[in-house]
């Protein structure tokens, strides 16, 4: 990867969530991995769109670990002994398919996975059970292979066609300006004595720094986010939104059939862990039940 595992931890200070106290939140949070994992089994479809053998023969590839992944995750349920819960609407806009191989690269890929990496190593140091700690430590490092390929391909997508620069950095931004806001919406709900939430705001701001530095390596921009102005900024996601609104108006998008992203809770093979005990409130965070 561009940026070290190192560079993207964060210190919690040794804070812990407590198994039995903290389930429905932790069951919570392992919901929203759920479903980012469940989307990334979805990959496969993106094989039709490889540039080449090598990038083909890597989706096929992590296909398979994402899958493994849901299995970590129903161990992790199984753990708390909570069922999931439905997806966020934040986080399912954040994991929106893409529109062409290098924003699925750029966005999904390089950011998305990245930030789906930190919250793992966050997770991996705040749970107290080495088992379950030891086996979502082997995902990560899987995802830190897909954070790598979303690099490196997106680095290549930008030496082929220098324009692209502009629409995929406004999709960055738009999904930062989310992503600040979302932190704020959790924590107007969550307790503030809570010893790793309240820490929240200062992890993301590692997150923003993280996500600031990789976009340099990549090639993204030449200067630091702060240093865009509202106007630029505003610019910036304004044009790449516009486009990807007027993809949407493309009438045979409007008959696509469900994708298992949507019917994921009601599969036979989440049936085990859908039986465990429902969870009411995630700490203060309004959980949205299967139905």
């Amino acid at each position: 990867m561009l940026l070290t595992r190192e560079e993207m931890g964060f210190d919690f200070k040794g804070a812990k969530f407590d198994r039995v106290k903290d389930r429905d939140l932790l069951a919570w949070i392992a919901s929203q991995f759920l479903y980012g994992e469940v989307t990334g089994i979805q990959v496969g479809h993106w094989i039709l769109h490889a540039p080449d053998v090598e990038s083909a023969k890597f989706l096929a590839r992590q296909c398979i670990e994402e899958l493994q992944h849901v299995d970590v995750f129903m161990e992790f349920f199984k753990w708390l002994d909570a069922r999931p819960v439905k997806v966020h609407p934040v986080v399912r806009f954040l994991s929106a398919e893409s529109d062409d191989w290098a924003e699925h690269c750029a966005l999904e890929m390089a950011q998305g996975e990245g930030f789906v990496l930190m919250i793992f190593y966050a997770i991996i140091n705040c749970i107290d059970d080495e088992k379950l700690a030891k086996r979502l430590d082997a995902a990560a490092r899987q995802e830190e292979g897909h954070v790598e390929f979303g690099e490196q391909q997106t680095m290549k997508a930008l030496a082929r066609n220098p324009k692209l620069r502009k629409r995929l950095l406004g999709l960055h931004l738009l999904s930062l300006w989310v992503i600040k806001r979302f932190e704020k919406w959790i924590g107007k709900r969550v307790d503030q004595d809570h010893a790793v939430m309240r820490q929240i705001p200062e992890y993301l701001k590692t997150i923003i720094a993280t996500t600031d530095t990789r976009l340099q390596r990549i090639g993204m921009t030449s200067k630091p986010l702060s240093e865009y102005g509202r106007f630029e900024t505003f610019r910036l996601i304004t044009g790449a939104v516009t486009r990807k609104a007027l993809r949407k108006l493309m009438f045979w998008r409007w008959f696509r059939k469900k994708r298992l992203t949507h019917t994921y809770l009601h599969d036979e093979y989440l049936a085990e862990v859908m039986k465990l005990a429902e969870i009411e409130n995630a700490a203060g965070i309004p959980v949205i039940k299967a139905a």
